[in-house]
């Protein structure tokens, strides 16, 4: 007998990817280091209150229920307590280890609200109201990375402006030619290797690295400069590099810097890593390539933690990847005001990407960083940030639903989706209404590889909805979910793994599963914009090993091959599958 389960609404202020990552799918989301955690990642969306002057109608009912701030970039540095951004970045600690066995949805959000109503945090809350906002909660940070800090926000780092660098900037003043100014460059990415020679002055001794910021190193009890984590000033590398030379194995050692906190490998040990390849193309030096020393770039960088790049779908960086925007524009600040330079360059380079989001520039954290880009702009000085174009033009992630497949296919449409085999990770796709459409009248389900219907929704019913897809013997293996999202409706679908890494935990089926959005008479028709499906990243990143394998879309009109064998780059006439429209999801503001 097939189970389906009976919708219900979402938890207020949740989006459905916490509401899996917390229930379903729970087994399968986060690694054994951060399940043993109780410290949260989270993203809100602050909504404005009609009434002036803190919220006090809430109290928080858990005494253990925390929040902490991790450096917050202030653009107006007079009024510190003055926080315009309405985003903001924030650790939770719950009330109970084993977060991710243990927390369901409604409990969750509980413990944000309960958070977010301490009283120090009445300053940044001022005229907001927490009910409404919106909650993002990623994955969580390992309890050897956290340092529970007696204040609300980390404290200022001991760092002091180099000599040197001050004695150039001030010949540069009376140069009546200037020829070159300091530029701030900033990398985020994995395996920074921050001590290496090319990122150092022509010399050899000195370091251009002005601060580093490793998320998920092994936490300094005595530095409260960064919430969770280890940072790096010039100073220290430099003291680092006098001491050990060019063995950066000794060094990194040493330093800290391979300390493992995730239950995953150190990315700083491996012989390369995208980290190292993205920052030297970016400010690298070296004399080997017959290059100028580049004295006036001075660098920032921010290592995420190994398991956000081992989670390519990106469900669960928000936290760390808006923190990391939030500590470099204050770090850029901090070099400005010690260097003396008005309205300084920054640049910043962020090599990941996102396939899913509604491709209009507000997703939750494509909308958060062009927030904050924008301030900076208008506030302190020339922003610039590169984001790559993608890397799944040809890899069918795509489709694109126009009316005219509606009316050759009788009211409803069928999309097919392969899962592989082998896969030890969630899959997810997200299917996005236009933005000028009602969708009354439209539904959503989803079949298995034997055409056995395991859920279905309907669509525009003004309520955020969710249901469980169970297989045969009534075990949870994904869910269907549609819920508003800026004027967007998104309908989701996510499945378990079909070889979890634990065999206790319920499998989904691989083969090609089936998503038919259908309409009756009463739906209104699409205009020029078509529905959009993405599907996320889920690859295995070199020696992470993940046991991630990619699903795609299986349209059998996509034509994939030139007749010589080579591999099609032009979209094919009718069929759903679209090659164009892949742009990183994180790249479209």
């Amino acid at each position: 007998m097939t189970r389906t389960s009976p919708s219900t609404e979402m938890p207020g202020g949740l989006g459905p990817y916490e509401v899996w990552n917390f229930g379903a799918g729970k087994h399968y989301v986060f690694s054994a280091a951060q399940k043993s955690s109780r410290y949260l990642t989270a993203l809100a969306e602050l909504k404005p209150a009609t009434r002036t002057g803190p919220d006090t109608s809430r109290t928080a009912a858990d005494p253990l229920v925390r929040v902490w701030l991790p450096t917050l970039w202030k653009s107006d540095k007079a009024n510190p307590d003055l926080f315009e951004p309405k985003y903001i970045p924030f650790i939770l600690r719950g009330s109970e280890k084993s977060q991710g066995a243990v927390v369901n949805a409604d409990k969750l959000r509980s413990w944000l609200l309960d958070g977010l109503a301490q009283e120090n945090l009445q300053p940044f809350l001022n005229s907001v109201d927490i009910e409404q906002s919106r909650f993002r909660v990623g994955l969580p940070i390992a309890e050897a990375a956290m340092k529970e800090l007696g204040t609300l926000e980390p404290t200022d780092p001991k760092w002091q402006p180099a000599t040197r660098i001050l004695e150039r900037i001030e010949a540069e003043k009376h140069n009546p030619e200037p020829r070159k100014r300091v530029t701030i460059f900033a990398i985020i990415d994995d395996g920074l290797p921050f001590a290496h020679r090319n990122f150092r002055d022509a010399s050899g001794e000195r370091t251009r690295v002005e601060f580093c910021w490793l998320q998920s190193a092994k936490a300094d009890s005595g530095q409260t400069s960064v919430l969770f984590g280890r940072e790096y000033l010039r100073a220290e590398i430099q003291d680092y590099v006098a001491r050990y030379g060019d063995d950066e194995d000794v060094l990194y050692h040493k330093a800290g810097a391979t300390q493992d906190t995730e239950g995953l490998a150190s990315m700083i040990e491996r012989h390369t890593t995208h980290g190292a390849h993205v920052m030297d193309l970016a400010t690298g030096y070296s004399a080997e390539r017959e290059e100028e020393p580049a004295e006036e770039i001075r660098i920032i960088g921010v290592q995420l933690p190994n398991l956000v790049t081992m989670d390519t779908s990106g469900v669960g960086k928000d936290m760390y990847l808006l923190s990391a925007f939030h500590y470099i524009f204050d770090r850029a600040d901090r070099i400005a005001d010690g260097y003396g330079i008005d309205r300084p360059r920054l640049v910043i380079n962020f090599s990941y990407g996102y396939f899913g989001g509604s491709h209009d520039g507000k997703l939750d954290i494509e909308a958060a960083l062009s927030e904050l880009v924008d301030l900076r702009r208008a506030t302190r000085g020339p922003t610039a940030l590169v984001l790559p174009a993608g890397n799944s033009f040809l890899d069918c992630m795509h489709v694109a639903v126009p009316e005219e497949k509606f009316r050759s296919g009788g009211g409803e449409v069928a999309i097919r989706w392969r899962l592989q085999p082998a896969d030890r990770t969630p899959n997810f796709v997200e299917i996005w209404f236009p933005t000028d459409l009602n969708p009354l009248g439209y539904m959503a389900e989803v079949s298995d590889p034997r055409e056995i219907p395991r859920g279905s929704l309907p669509v525009g019913d003004n309520t955020d909805r969710i249901c469980t897809l169970f297989d045969d013997n009534g075990n949870p293996i994904g869910q269907l979910s549609v819920d508003e999202h800026k004027g967007h409706c998104r309908v989701l679908v996510v499945t378990a793994p079909s070889e979890p890494g634990d065999e206790n935990y319920p499998r989904v089926e691989a083969g090609r599963w089936t998503i038919v959005i259908r309409r009756d008479g009463s739906a209104a028709p699409l205009g020029d914009e078509p529905i959009c499906c993405w599907i996320q990243r889920d690859t295995d990143p070199a020696d992470l090993r993940s046991g991630a394998r990619q699903s795609y879309f299986d349209d059998l009109d996509d034509e994939r091959y030139n007749l010589d064998g080579s591999l099609r780059e032009l979209d094919t006439d009718d069929a759903l599958v679209h090659l164009f429209g892949n742009l990183n999801g994180l790249a479209t503001a």
